[in-house]
């Protein structure tokens, strides 16, 4: 199978991919980074990744999409790596 080369479809199947993935594992430690006087929770911050690549890609910035949904599969990622996430069964 070949990947399309095409900007738009490349953010679309990614986004999709990610949310398959987010839904198949649970997040054990929500952990939280202090900034200013506030918390954010690393399910917020990959939240607003997903949303961030949604928007873009519907306003016509495919690139941005990618990037955006490619931070949200980093960290979630990183956060299998460290053990802070379960596969569903």
């Amino acid at each position: 199978m070949t990947l399309s080369e095409d900007p738009a479809e490349r953010a679309d199947r990614y986004i999709q991919s990610f949310e398959s993935s987010l839904q198949k594992n649970r997040i054990l430690f929500d952990v939280v980074k202090v900034e200013g006087n506030g918390v954010i929770m690393i399910s917020d911050a990959l939240q607003r990744y997903l949303k961030d690549a949604k928007y873009y890609l519907k306003n016509n910035k495919p690139t941005t999409s990618l990037a955006s949904i490619a931070y949200a599969e980093g960290l979630l990622d990183a956060l299998a790596y460290l053990g802070f996430t379960k596969p569903l069964e």
